[in-house]
């Protein structure tokens, strides 16, 4: 899916928020593995983050040709400050009416209210994707995220124990959510 528009945020600043194109693959690829150094929150260390930029260029152009994707990206003068996505959890007819979605935002960036924004620019585009169901998994120390998928209505569903493990040894859970999208209209 294709989308762009601009959102002024709180603080009076324009965030352009539109698909991720495919120049914006590099710079896609340094912004996660940013994000994922700046906190545990994230599936990944920076690290880990190996996908080449044909590889990201080849996922951005997939998501931009399925009208039930977006991959979205939250632009402040021209910065890549923010990266989030809805996607099919699978392309199988009995999973259909799912997405899931995921959200980062660099930490220079948070309480901004880009979050809010990609939030409601995601769940707005979900409405015309002919889905019923958003799903996303949390880490369970991370409230200030778990507030704000709660104010767009998801619920917890349920806890998967020790879904991270950290280098340290240490664990985190996570908190499964959902939202009903048919019910949020």
């Amino acid at each position: 899916m294709k989308l762009e528009k601009t959102v002024i945020l709180p603080d009076g600043d324009a965030l352009t928020l539109r698909s991720m194109r495919r120049e914006d693959a590099q710079t896609a690829l340094k912004t996660l593995r940013r994000v994922a150094g700046e906190t545990l929150n994230m599936m990944r260390y920076p690290d880990e983050w190996t996908m080449t930029v044909e590889q990201e260029i080849e996922r951005i152009e997939k998501a931009c040709a399925n009208p039930r994707a977006l991959e979205l990206g939250a632009f402040l003068d021209g910065e890549l400050v923010g990266i989030g996505g809805i996607n099919p959890i699978s392309t199988a007819d009995r999973t259909r009416h799912r997405l899931g979605l995921g959200i980062s935002v660099l930490k220079a960036h948070w309480h901004r209210g880009i979050a809010t924004a990609m939030m409601e620019t995601m769940i707005d585009a979900a409405h015309g994707m002919d889905v019923e169901l958003i799903e996303l998994s949390a880490v369970s120390e991370n409230e200030r995220a778990l507030e704000l998928y709660r104010r767009f209505g998801f619920t917890e569903y349920g806890r998967y124990p020790h879904a991270l493990k950290y280098r340290d040894g240490s664990y985190a859970d996570f908190v499964l959510m959902l939202l009903d999208v048919k019910r949020r209209n």
